[in-house]
């Protein structure tokens, strides 16, 4: 599966930011020459215009054009999910510093959350998300925890920092397929533990996301929860009406 065509444009235009070929100041080439460059319409030029003056990378006058404000985003990670690519996307953006690796027999309400029987071995990563060179960062991205198949638990031998999704890491070392990602979002509180992790305050607002990999025979192989301070994270999702 691959990502929108407006992301895989704007994802373009990023990386050229970045890495200056668009400098901060300057106006980008015009909808129409962007869209015969690509190949794309219009409309997907403008998505990905729009998309990126979100992250506060461009601004948009009338009879101006397109102006670059900023060669990355600064204060928070701008996330948009619409397939699994997104995902390897996200991993590669930013990086997997796992801080606790443990195998646990899990019982109880962890395991009717996993779907699992009671007394089955699953390995769990603990760790933080970071983005490499982010600029003004108050903290770490996201604290997050992997929960991992036993039969999948030799991925633990692999290095400590990630800059790949784990479930593909998984899928090729064991030969198998992620075919469904279940996603849940909630609102939160950090308690004071996660709070000192995130370094934040203690009872601040945070947003939970937790992720459902599942493969053939709807078989969980891993469950992640990312736990985000307010202010890190920004998430966006497209729906399209069927027609």
């Amino acid at each position: 599966m691959t990502a929108a065509l407006y992301l895989q444009v704007a994802r373009t235009l990023q990386d050229r930011i970045a890495t200056g070929t668009h400098p901060i100041g300057s106006l980008l080439p015009t909808e129409h020459m962007l869209a015969e460059e690509f190949g794309v319409s219009r409309q997907t030029v403008r998505q990905a215009i729009g998309h990126l003056r979100t992250m506060k990378l461009l601004s948009a006058r009338k009879g101006i054009g397109t102006r670059v404000e900023a060669s990355r985003p600064h204060s928070s990670y701008y996330h948009s999910l619409q397939s699994l690519q997104d995902l390897f996307q996200f991993a590669a953006d930013a990086q997997y510093r796992v801080t606790d690796v443990e195998r646990v027999s899990v019982t109880g309400r962890e395991a009717e959350e996993l779907g699992c029987r009671p007394g089955r071995t699953w390995l769990r990563l603990t760790g933080l998300r970071e983005l490499p060179g982010t600029l003004g960062a108050p903290g770490p991205l996201c604290q997050t925890i992997v929960m991992i198949d036993g039969r999948y638990a030799e991925i633990a031998d692999t290095p400590r920092v990630h800059t790949r999704a784990i479930f593909a890491q998984i899928e090729d070392r064991f030969g198998v397929t992620v075919t469904e990602v279940h996603q849940d979002i909630e609102a939160t509180l950090l308690n004071a533990e996660q709070a000192a992790v995130l370094q934040s305050e203690p009872g601040s607002p945070a947003l939970l996301i937790t992720r459902r990999f599942f493969g053939n025979g709807r078989t969980l192989i891993q469950l992640t929860r990312n736990l985000h301070a307010a202010g890190r994270f920004r998430y966006s999702m497209m729906v399209r009406r069927d027609v």
